[in-house]
């Protein structure tokens, strides 16, 4: 049985650390570990340690680091998702299934018809908690690298932002090539649009900016089916799901 795994952004060779308070929790009352469990701690960028419970209490749980621990390898191609916000509990889906694809960074992006219950999310309303679903997807699925979540920005400052490699708008409508039809990339950024779909000075403002138009098949996506069939389709082309 593999090791139980935990995200503390400050691990390091031979340190005493504190789990995240939601980690605690997950050790102490739902795996209920004790003091003395082996478990494994990374540091989300991509170190991953050995180490030995040595306090697990109410006031929390803190673990003794011994030496590195081989990870798991990542993923050859960087993909950055950039998906419209979506209400409820579906962003925290696309988020959690994201990071097990692979996904490198989450871009939060409102357009015009992105949900109105979704669009708190220019605030930091959702941060936080999508932060911490980003955190817990790489300890169950064994990614020593927890993706970026990046915070929320209106479309227009996604696509001024600068981004060295391939770049993809996905419509909603037939038309578009498929992505095997496109180059291989070694960095990709993948643009999925709100339920409503995109609008057409949208799409066009996109393509301007050096985005390429494709499509994922005949069938009408749900946006959160649409970002995870985006990812899943250029891991397998490109990356490691071959």
């Amino acid at each position: 049985m593999s090791a139980h795994r935990f995200h503390v952004p400050e691990a390091a060779p031979g340190a005493r650390v504190s789990l995240p308070e939601h980690s605690a929790h997950h050790a102490r009352d739902v795996l209920r570990l004790r003091p003395g469990a082996a478990v494994r701690v990374f540091d989300g960028a991509g170190a991953e340690f050995e180490a030995t419970l040595d306090a697990v209490s109410r006031q929390g749980v803190s673990a003794r680091i011994a030496g590195m621990a081989a990870p798991r390898p990542e993923s050859p191609l960087h993909v950055a998702l950039a998906v419209s916000p979506l209400r409820g509990d579906r962003m925290e889906l696309v988020v959690q299934k994201a990071t097990e694809l692979g996904v490198h960074e989450i871009r939060p992006v409102v357009t015009v018809r992105t949900d109105a219950a979704a669009r708190p999310a220019l605030h930091g309303s959702r941060q936080d908690r999508w932060e911490k679903v980003a955190s817990g997807a790489a300890e169950q699925c064994g990614r020593a690298v927890v993706p970026l979540v990046a915070p929320t920005v209106m479309l227009p400052a996604l696509l001024d932002e600068p981004f060295n490699g391939l770049k993809v708008l996905f419509l909603e409508r037939a038309g578009p090539a498929p992505l095997s039809t496109l180059p291989r990339p070694s960095r990709v950024l993948l643009l999925v649009g709100p339920a409503g779909g995109w609008e057409d000075s949208e799409v066009e403002r996109a393509t301007a900016a050096g985005f390429v138009t494709a499509g994922l098949g005949p069938r009408i996506l749900s946006a959160e089916t649409a970002a995870l069939a985006a990812v899943s389709a250029a891991q397998v082309l490109w990356g490691d799901l071959g």
